[in-house]
């Protein structure tokens, strides 16, 4: 395979498919954009990374001989093939080596090494050596943890080829057995009860392992472990590092493991200073991981050696012979001739290996491209006088040539490498105001024309038709005593917000619009004009859409001197230079705008999947197996929507190019009606598995699922005739390759008899008029479907749908939502549209008004007829045409004029009559009803797609893709994986889950979909292709509009370097350390969760509240079980005592009060499990009680009937469901997520989206999850989810029961206007001041509703319409509270400052309360009117109230509906920051995403992982919220608070972010790569598409001093951010009454804890105390004398009862009790006092 022709290859398809929807009129723009393109514009030039040679090492037998390893390992250590084989001599690398002796002399080691360099031999052997020195059979000796199960499955395979080839089956000398839970119970029990020597698991399993009671004879084999190894030690960041370090101390703890060796394998790990500094780093980084120390010494890096000659590249002699062995390109044909050769040589120094100039050893070069001004063909160019494209062809040729010869000693290539290619879509032209001839043209989106701060750039969309360029805009009206502002907007946000009015403004001088004039009016659309007393005018409901002139200044203002344009009003109507125009109920402006990058990430990736899948197919040389492409997002979603957007558009492509060649075969005869699906259905020539639900079918039942097959190809190409439904695929009679002809139209024109009777304009007509002005007619009638045909039918539909359901499978099958919304036949009528009633299907009007009509009154239709047409004779001239097309026989009257309400004829058009014939491709089918102008190039076609269609096309036959994520069940998974490895299927979409070490076989290619998080990422993706030594290419898809796609799209060298920062994790985090300390808990209460939690509830419980069984409450209770807990938690904690001690949440007592409210935590926890089983009980009852109610109407009948089986479902989801082990209701992994076990990677604390099986699928129901944060967007009302090919709405929300127990769950709160510090009410009206910062409160958030689990229904199948996820647009706000510990605000708080001043404080709150808060969608009418309309009886979400769509209906609305404001609750470690002289909102927002963008590069986090707001609000900047939004959080916020010179180095990013040098300050104008200088703010800095409502206000050069500063400065900090006395008036400000505040009063004379609470709701009792402990779970009661009253005592005593049966501690103070005897009762509550 040649890598280079297949890039190139790559890119000219991809180039095609881009430069096809270019549309462009201006010959300025059109050749900007041109060279721009042809320079690289969206593909740079691609990076060769030589994969390097590392220095080998000693042969196993010479190790053996040393003594160094056990004599078997010679016969163990050898290249085997299979059983019989007793394999050859292994040579080990010396990197490898190293790591042997370290493992030898006993130490803990972490190597950290390339992919592909041998990692995990260097702990295999060692691990082998031991087991025989000590003896096989004598317990498991080393546990592996792998990151993946797919990691472990492939070392399984490996370990096999040692340890079992060349020994007797079943007798291998160490035993080695894979436990991941991916095995079957069989081979459960059999590892449980013959535990091996090493175990291979994941840290999930053997977190279980350390928890149930099943596997404690493991734990019992594992006493006195000896090896514990963490491969890709790199991958544990954040929370789950975290978790993994706590387990690794429980683990040696619970093993008693003494003498345990410690093992990590990384990628290349590359820290800040020298060498010997990097390893410290590592070697620190390891030691907080494992609990144990490592030495620098110890941590061994990869050894790499030249496989060439070295020379002086200063050397005459050698630079002659270098210049010799190009000009005359004589290639080596040997491993010998090759390393001497001086091409070879001069490669291996540039692209393969550079010397570190601190310590002289090799290193891998950076990678570097062939082309280009920095490319390694220019500098050989130099160096040898030869021209770029000669070295650069030589170049290529010894590569490949490198690839052909392998090493003799490894049998590997002499140059194995990857081709990286970074590409990304266009985004746009930006333009400035000037006069054509004089605007400035960019492609590089910014604010202002470079060097001129008060020209401002606006971006420009063009006519899809004719090319004519619109300014995007959004007008801001200011009133009478301002000039209106145009601000730049997205093409697709074309709402009316409170930003402004959005529009677009028209400059052309050729052909400006006019001034109110004649002319004025006929370039409006027809049918916006009407007669009044004789003259022409506008109609009033088009008044206000009509073009306004006005004069526009360079710095985008209306003004009375400026440039002459005209300002039309969103959506796009009609295009003011061609005049086609457009329905007003058509809203997006996609499809009659284009920019750029007309399609989207999801096309353009099924373009650039489906050019190299095609590629690979031709390639002779390549096998079967290698023929396919992995390709990685970070988003399962994402991964789903991708493979459901590349079927669907193989299908719609097949079924086009089929019908092309059955069209193009009959040849000028065309195919009539009875042939055409025949015809297709041969052209397709599908293999029968490949569309038959039975792939063996024969005989009848084979000729049925033919008949099945024709009948779909019939519906699906009549529907694809249908006007403008598929925008970024064009159809057959778009690309010009389809004609439709009508039998018998031009003989009917022709007879002069027949048009005798009628208008004038008729009877004058030459016949090709009368042929042109009916064939329109029935192009309309056709392109609106009103054709008489079977397949749009609706009584023949329902006959092909159970035909297609008995006998096709998907994609050919017809989907059971589709089969809900078939397109059905119209009828035409000639009258206006009457009524609702009267739109039965859909039906097609055509009047004197409409389209048809104004059509005919174009002075252009009749040239021999010059007087002007009324309404009334355009009436009579419809009427006339369409009886004379009956009479033809072209069109049939299919509902009688009697019959009609307007007592009119309803025609169609015969399908008999159609004859289907090839176009050329030449010309695009024109629409002079829609398109009156056309263009002057006139209908120009689609390049792209009348060349796919033609030749490519047929090609993608058989090629299909699926997604391969976390979502899909892990059968399905493992089933994908071996088909892919076959090659049987060619495409895979997946989630990072096959990122690590799947064996897939051979794989040449590797697609990103986005760009990785960290290098690292990057390089294990990269590294799945070419493993074996073959040339690889990878190319990486740039979004236009993350930050962090396009950080590293200018600087592709940064990733694919692969060298990744050491993670870092916090193991300080409360919450983290309390599930451990539970998870010890369970542990020594050896309690066995089950498999669901009805092992564990009491189901039949009549009271409802499913409280624990006897045996579990046994087992929480039990003083023995805390006890033992304590002491194991303690032991496994001791090396970070003294970090937990100077936590903020660390107190004396901890461990006592977590063990002691378990039962609690333990009840908690099982909450939204007992939640969701309730609430489906619930509905199960309810809708069991309609359907035996016969008074009910049947529709509510049959609803109830599928919402109880809707409701079963999700009961067997929750208790019963196959697979449970893999299911999110698993009971381990439930309490994992809920926080009450440790949590790794599973989503905390999430809700859960129910996805209802597909019947035709036969699937399973499932249950998707989503982190909190994420739920609130992506599980929001009316929301899409995206899952196995198919788009699910979100229609329906679980209704939580209000405390009385009736009503709605519904709750308030305040959110300060000053610091955006959140308030709960709990009672009254809530405090009027801020808790944080004393300012007033205003008025409150009413019916909030906290966000539960949800429900769906499927909506349709993926389309390859869809671009992005489509996300709907909410207005979404963020408020936070700080933790509170003992009564105190849990923050930190620092200074920073610069030569003594300070610049601003940062705030840090620790596991901080976030509420997200869902106002309501974006765009919505009433901006002040929050929340959404909630159906309080069902549960269903209403539509979106200006949804005019009709694809979502109300899910039959109950009258009960209330409108509520959806919220979400989780902690995230926060920071604000806060400036200390009040900077302007411009200043704000610049700062806010240079800090946000500096943090994400220096912690080397992608977008997801943190998110930045501005406090309070958008409109009032004061102060930055940054929050770690990954799961469990990434752990670096708190660094800016605890190391002084953090900030500072963030600042030093974000400078070099904004075109500064860091160090000087000088303006270097732009980003590396980039292609002019950035003014104020531009895509390679602040502006992304995540903050273009900011994008006004960005300045790069308005921060630039203020980093400077901060970039020098220190962070002080400060322990804590609030005070106790500030604390106490919070306090004493919520007291009800003067004995509370007494109470108060004496706490704080006696220097005791403060509570955290006063007046808190604890809903669980409906009880609200006087104050709350929160940390201890202690509820206080100050009782005055009314509570002496015997009613009063009896109802304290069952409040009493109720609090302390949930595991609360209730105190009661009476007025009369000796409060400080009382206190002394509780030290671990109140404190020991002063």
């Amino acid at each position: 395979m040649n890598v280079f022709n297949l890039r190139n290859s790559l890119i000219q398809d991809y180039s095609d498919y881009i430069t096809s929807f270019i549309r462009i009129r201006n010959p300025r723009i059109l050749e900007y954009v041109n060279q721009s393109i042809d320079s690289g514009l969206l593909w740079p030039d691609p990076l060769i990374q030589l994969n390097p040679f590392f220095e080998p090492g000693l042969w196993i037998d010479d190790l053996v001989d040393q003594g160094v390893l056990h004599k078997e390992c010679k016969q163990i250590f050898r290249r085997k093939q299979s059983q019989e084989d007793s394999g050859e001599r292994l040579r080990l690398h010396k990197h490898q080596e190293d790591a042997v002796r370290t493992a030898r002399a006993g130490h803990n080691y972490i190597l950290t090494t390339g992919t592909g360099s041998g990692k995990s031999l260097a702990y295999i052997i060692p691990i082998v050596d031991h087991i025989l020195r000590n003896g096989s059979g004598k317990g498991i000796k080393a546990i592996i943890v792998y990151p993946m199960n797919a990691l472990a499955n492939s070392q399984q395979g490996e370990l096999q080829k040692y340890l079992q080839f060349g020994y007797p089956e079943g007798h291998p000398p160490v035993s080695v057995e894979r436990y991941t839970g991916q095995e079957s119970d069989q081979d459960k029990n059999r590892i449980i009860a013959n535990p091996p020597d090493i175990l291979l698991t994941n840290y999930v399993m053997l977190e279980l392992i350390m928890t149930r009671p099943r596997e404690q004879k493991l734990i019992e084999a594992a006493k006195g472990l000896r090896f514990l190894v963490l491969d890709e030690l790199h991958t544990y960041r954040g929370r789950q590092g975290a978790d993994v370090a706590l387990l690794v101390r429980r683990v040696r703890e619970t093993l008693d493991a003494r003498s345990l060796q410690c093992v990590g394998t990384s990628a290349t790990l590359a820290g800040a200073g020298s060498l010997e500094q990097q390893r410290r780093e590592i070697a620190a980084v390891a030691s907080v991981i494992f609990g144990d120390t490592f030495h620098a010494e110890n941590v061994v890096g990869e050894t790499l050696r030249r496989a060439t000659e070295e020379h002086n590249p200063a050397d005459a002699g050698f630079i002659a012979a270098l210049t010799g062995s190009i000009r005359d390109l004589c290639l080596p044909e040997t491993y010998e001739e090759l390393i001497r050769h001086p091409l070879a040589s001069w490669i291996e120094s540039h692209l393969g290996l550079n010397t570190d100039r601190e310590s002289g050893r090799l290193i891998r070069a950076v990678p570097k491209s062939l082309r280009g001004s920095n490319g390694a063909g220019k500098d050989l160019s130099q160096l040898t006088g030869l021209s770029v494209d000669t070295c650069v062809k030589a170049l290529e040729e010894m590569l490949l040539r490198g690839y052909g010869i392998a090493n003799p000693e490894t049998r590997f290539p002499a140059f194995a490498f990857r081709l990286h290619q970074f590409i990304s879509r266009g985004d746009t032209v930006y333009a400035s105001l000037e006069d054509e001839d004089e605007r400035h043209i960019t492609v590089q989106g910014q604010k202002y024309v470079p060097g001129e701060r008060g020209t401002v750039l606006l971006p420009l969309a063009f006519c899809r038709e004719c090319g004519q360029e619109y300014y995007v805009v959004r007008r801001v009206r200011k009133g009478v005593s301002d000039a209106d502002e145009f601000l730049p907007r997205d093409l697709g946000d074309n709402r009316d917000s409170e930003g402004g009015e959005a529009g677009f403004l028209y400059i052309n001088d050729e052909n400006p619009w006019p001034d109110a004039s004649a002319e004025y009016l006929e370039r409006l659309p027809d049918d916006w004009l009407e007669e009044n007393n004789g003259n022409l005018t506008i109609k009033r409901s088009q008044r206000q859409n009509c073009p306004e002139n006005l004069l526009v200044t360079l710095d985008g203002r209306m003004g009375e001197r400026g440039n002459r344009a005209a300002y039309l009003q969103a959506p796009f109507r009609f295009c003011l230079h061609c005049g086609v125009s457009y329905s007003g109920r058509q809203s997006s402006d996609f499809a009659k705008l284009t920019e750029l990058g007309s399609g989207g990430r999801s096309t353009d990736t099924t373009i650039l999947s489906l050019s190299l899948i095609r590629q690979l197919k031709r390639d002779g040389e390549l096998k079967e197996t290698a023929r396919k492409l992995l390709s990685f997002t970070d988003n399962r979603q994402d991964a789903s929507l991708q493979a459901g957007h590349f079927n669907d558009f193989v299908e719609i492509s097949l079924l086009r190019s089929a019908l092309y060649r059955a069209v193009k075969q009959s040849g000028s005869e065309g195919i009539p009606h009875e042939k055409l699906t025949q015809m297709v259905f041969q052209a397709l020539n599908l293999k029968t598995e490949l569309y038959a639900a039975d792939p063996e079918v024969r005989f009848a039942r084979k000729a049925e699922t033919d008949r099945a097959l024709k009948e779909v190809l019939g519906y699906r190409i009549y529907r694809d005739l249908k006007r403008g439904w598929r925008i970024t695929s064009p159809n057959l009679e778009q690309s010009g390759l389809l004609k439709i002809e009508y039998i018998s139209l031009g003989e009917l024109c022709e007879a002069d008899d027949i048009w005798q009777n009628t208008h004038q304009a008729l009877t004058s007509a030459e016949p090709q008029t009368r042929e042109r002005i009916a064939k329109v007619l029935l192009d309309y009638m056709r392109r609106e479907l009103a054709i008489k045909v079977d397949y749009l039918d609706p009584a023949f539909q329902e006959q092909m749908n159970q035909l297609s359901n008995q006998h096709l499978i998907s994609p050919w099958a017809i989907d059971e939502n589709e089969a809900k919304s078939l397109d059905h036949a119209r009828i035409l009528f000639a009258r206006p549209k009457t009524s609702n009633q009267d739109d039965y299907g859909g039906n097609l009007y055509i009047t004197p008004r409409g389209g048809f009509g104004q059509f005919l009154r174009r002075n252009s239709t009749f040239p021999n007829y010059h007087d002007r047409l009324t309404l009334e004779e355009t009436e009579e001239i419809i009427a006339q045409l369409l009886a004379a097309l009956k009479k033809a026989g072209l069109l049939e009257v299919v509902v009688d004029e009697k019959a009609d309400q307007g007592r009119k004829p309803g025609y169609q058009l015969l399908a008999s009559v159609m004859i289907w014939k090839p176009g050329d491709g030449s010309q695009a089918f024109h629409d002079p009803i829609r398109v009156p102008r056309l263009p002057e190039e006139g209908g120009r076609t689609n390049d792209f797609f009348v060349h796919f269609y033609q030749n490519v096309a047929g090609e993608v036959l058989g090629i299909e893709a699926r997604e391969h994520t976390a979502q899909v069940p892990s059968s399905q998974r493992e089933e994908r994986e071996s088909e892919f490895r076959k090659g049987t299927l060619p495409v895979l979409f997946c989630s990072p889950t096959m990122e690590l070490g799947v064996d897939i076989s051979e794989l040449n290619a590797v697609n990103m979909r986005n760009v990785p998080p960290t290098p690292a990422n990057y390089a294990q993706r990269s590294g799945r292709a070419g493993r074996s030594g073959q040339p690889a290419l990878v190319f990486t898809y740039c979004t236009i509009g993350s930050p962090h796609d396009q950080y590293y799209f200018k600087r592709p060298g940064l990733m694919v370097a692969g060298s990744v920062k050491p993670p870092r994790i916090d193991l300080t985090n409360e919450d983290l350390i309390r599930s451990h300390v539970q998870a010890i808990w369970l542990a020594e209460s050896h309690l066995n969760l089950g498999t669901s939690l009805k092992d564990l509830l009491d189901l039949a419980d009549e009271t409802g509240n499913l409280p624990c069984l006897e045996s579990v409450r046994g087992a929480l209770i039990s003083e023995s079980n805390r006890a033992r807990a304590k002491l194991k938690a303690r032991a496994a904690l001791l090396d970070i005592e003294r970090s937990l001690m100077e936590a903020d949440w660390w107190q004396e007592g901890w461990f006592d009060d977590v063990l002691g409210h378990i039962e609690l935590s333990f009840n908690k926890a099982c909450e939204r499990w007992k939640t969701l089983y309730l609430a489906a009980k619930q509905q199960q009852k309810v809708q069991h009680g309609i359907i035996n109610d016969v008074s009910r109407p049947t529709a509510d009948r049959v609803l109830a009937k599928r919402l109880r089986q809707e409701a079963e479902s999700q009961i067997e989801l929750l208790t019963e469901a196959e697979n449970i082990m893999q299911s999110d209701f698993y009971s381990y992994r439930y309490f994992a997520s809920e926080g009450f076990l440790p949590g790794y990677s599973f989503p905390r604390l999430p809700l859960s989206a129910y996805i209802p099986a597909r019947r035709i699928k036969g699937e399973d129901d499932e249950f998707l999850s989503r982190p909190r944060f994420l739920a609130i967007s992506e599980f929001g009302p009316r929301s899409i989810i995206y899952h196995e090919g198919s788009r699910y709405v979100i229609n329906k929300v679980n209704l939580p029961v209000a405390e009385s127990g009736e009503g709605l769950a519904l709750t308030r709160a305040k959110q300060c206007s000053i610091c955006g510090y959140l308030h709960l009410i709990t009672s009254g009206d809530g405090v009027d001041r801020c808790e944080h910062c004393g300012a007033g409160l205003g008025t409150s958030l009413d019916n909030l509703f906290r966000l539960q689990n949800v429900s769906t229904k499927r909506r349709d199948r993926i389309s390859s319409d869809e671009e992005e996820r489509m996300r709907q647009g909410y207005e979404l706000r963020t408020a936070i509270r700080f933790a509170e510990h003992g009564g105190m605000v849990s923050a930190r708080s620092a200074e920073v400052v610069y030569d003594g001043k300070p610049l601003g404080t940062l705030l840090y709150g620790h596991a901080a309360t976030l509420w997200r808060i869902n106002l309501g969608w974006r765009r919505r009418s009433n901006q002040t009117q929050y929340g959404f309309i909630l159906d309080t009886e069902r549960g269903y979400w209403a539509r979106k109230e200006d949804d005019e769509s009709g694809t979502e209906g109300d899910d039959n609305l109950s009258p009960s509906t209330k409108r509520v404001i959806p919220f979400v609750e989780d902690h995230k470690n926060s920071l604000i920051f806060t400036p200390a002289e009040h900077l302007e909102p411009d200043r704000m927002a610049s700062l806010q995403a240079a800090l946000k963008n500096a943090i994400q590069v220096e912690f080397q986090l992608e977008d997801s992982e943190l998110a930045a707001e501005p406090l309070p609000s958008n409109a009032d900047r004061r102060s930055i919220l940054f929050y770690e939004s990954a799961e469990g959080g990434a752990g670096v916020l708190r660094r800016l608070v605890d190391d002084a010179e953090v900030f500072a180095r963030v600042a030093m990013q974000a400078l070099q972010i904004c075109h500064f040098d860091p160090i000087t300050g000088e303006d270097q104008g732009k980003a590396p790569n980039a292609r002019e200088d950035c003014e104020a703010a531009c895509y390679d800095c602040l502006m992304s598409y995540y903050n273009q409502m900011d994008h006004r206000l960005l300045d790069r050069k308005g921060i630039k001093d203020f980093l400077m500063a901060c970039s020098l400065a220190q962070v002080i900090c400060s322990p804590k951010a609030t005070g106790r006395a500030e604390h106490l008036a919070q306090l004493q400000r919520l007291c009800d009454s003067d004995l509370e505040r007494e109470w108060l009063a004496f706490i704080e004379k006696g220097n005791y804890r403060l509570p955290s609470h006063a007046q808190l709701l604890l809903e669980t009792c409906h009880t609200r105390p006087d104050f709350f402990y929160e940390k201890e779970h202690a509820a206080i009661y100050i009782d005055g004398p009314h509570h002496q009253y015997p009613e009063r005592q009896q109802r304290d005593q069952a409040q009493t009862e109720c609090m302390e049966d949930a595991g609360y501690t209730i105190i009661r103070f009476k007025v009369t009790d000796d409060w400080a005897q009382i206190i002394k009762k509780y030290p671990s509550i109140f404190g020991s006092g002063s």
